[in-house]
């Protein structure tokens, strides 16, 4: 068993379970022939293996890793800015590239002297078998982690008001891409359930081939997307492309030998014959397990965020607006009157004629018809107003920052709107693109 048995004897494993556990191993591995493993061909195992371990590891956690990382960024790459940003929410920081050069040299380092000290003949036919499963089940994770989160509405929700009230010219690339997967449901969850399905596949050895091929045409579209528009994922998404590519290799030959030579091929399994059902058994349940956990580690995503069709929801343009005893023309140098109040589920936004933004928590009370708005900024900033409906007018009336406030707006719900209010149409006699 190669570096396997070097460790009989020494470890802490009994010399049985060593010989189970190698007569267990032994059972992945392919019926062919064993590959040759070049000096090139283990440089890349080793890389992949190590790499993979190691990204998986909260490194960039550790001082240490934090102080290099951040050295070489200027040093080495000229990345000025460099510096470890905590929850940033971006995966393509200055800090993420250097991290990534770090890792990425020492891995290819050791890859190379390990290549070089383990050599050919050593067991990597079972070496690879592990990496590749370890790199099934990492895959597997974060396919059902984003599925799921596109699945149940937990990535992308409906438009929110703010980005309804936004004109294309001062949107973002991001944004806009946000927008079209909130908007349409269908296509979310059609692009969740590749994902999702592409993992589960994975789980099982003859079933991974298809579920690679599936994550490859999935997560093409994905990286696509984060580089044609800007979205902050664009390493890691391609990480885990690649990763995809890596489960697919062996099969790549075979693959193309069918579809573009149109001659006979056949897929490399791993045989599993396991003898007696003590071992069938207990390789069932821990599989089971591994699956049931990963499964219920990205169970948070299964909740989606709270449904925003709220009786208040919708856009209110001010038309009159008096505070203390001034009544406020509307003019776009104003930075007192409001221009508009956007009320969304549990938050609201106002505008003021000036363009300003103001963020509040809001809680209303449909018994009292009241409205309590709290600063996100600032807590100390709270003011509850009474609200009534007038015909099509909605009225606020309360005070507001120390003055009596009353001011008149006309509503603009959600369906008002062209993007949300379009739907979907079997038949159209003409174009509607605006």
């Amino acid at each position: 068993m190669g570096w396997f048995s070097s460790f009989q004897g020494k470890s802490l494993v009994s010399r049985s379970t060593h010989a189970y556990l190698t007569s267990y191993l032994m059972n992945y591995l392919p019926v062919s022939q064993p590959i040759r493993w070049h000096y090139l061909r283990r440089t890349a195992l080793w890389f992949v293996a190590l790499y993979t371990i190691l990204y998986t590891l909260p490194l960039t956690d550790m001082e240490a890793i934090i102080e290099l990382t951040e050295w070489v960024g200027p040093q080495v790459l000229h990345l000025d800015n460099a510096k470890k940003i905590w929850n940033t929410g971006s995966g393509d920081t200055s800090f993420s590239y250097a991290y990534l050069f770090v890792l990425s040299s020492f891995c290819l380092g050791m890859a190379v002297l390990l290549a070089a000290v383990v050599g050919p003949r050593r067991n990597y036919t079972l070496f690879y078998v592990l990496t590749q499963t370890f790199v099934r089940y990492y895959l597997a994770y974060f396919m059902l982690f984003y599925g799921f989160a596109k699945v149940f509405e937990g990535q992308f929700i409906s438009p929110p008001l703010v980005s309804l009230e936004q004109t294309y010219g001062n949107s973002s690339p991001m944004g806009i891409v946000w927008v079209m997967m909130g908007l349409s449901k269908a296509y979310a969850v059609f692009g969740g359930l590749g994902e999702v399905i592409g993992g589960l596949l994975l789980f099982f050895r003859r079933t991974k081939t298809l579920g690679a091929l599936l994550i490859v045409a999935v997560m093409t579209n994905v990286v696509m997307l984060n580089f044609a528009y800007d979205i902050p994922v664009k390493l890691f998404s391609s990480y885990l492309l690649l990763l995809a590519f890596f489960v697919l290799a062996p099969d790549i030959p075979a693959l193309v030998r069918l579809f573009l030579l149109q001659q006979p091929a056949q897929l490399k399994q791993s045989s599993l014959a396991l003898s007696g059902k003590g071992q069938r058994l207990t390789h069932l349940i821990g599989k089971t397990l591994v699956i049931l956990f990963l499964i219920m580690k990205t169970s948070g995503n299964f909740k989606p965020f709270p449904d925003a069709d709220i009786a208040l929801r919708g856009t209110y343009k001010a038309e009159t607006f008096v505070l203390g005893t001034d009544t406020l023309p509307p003019l776009t140098t104003d930075s007192i009157r409001w221009q508009k109040l956007l009320i969304e589920n549990s938050y609201g936004i106002l505008l003021r004629m000036n363009n300003k933004q103001e963020y509040y928590n809001t809680k209303i009370d449909e018994q009292k018809k009241t409205i309590r708005f709290t600063n996100m900024h600032d807590s100390t900033q709270r003011y509850t107003l009474n609200y009534v409906w007038a015909k099509d007018t909605f009225q606020l009336r309360g005070e507001w920052e120390g003055k009596p406030l009353q001011a008149s707006f006309r509503r603009r719900k959600i369906e008002d709107y062209t993007l949300t209010g379009r739907g979907f149409h079997w038949i159209s006699e003409y174009p509607y693109n605006r």
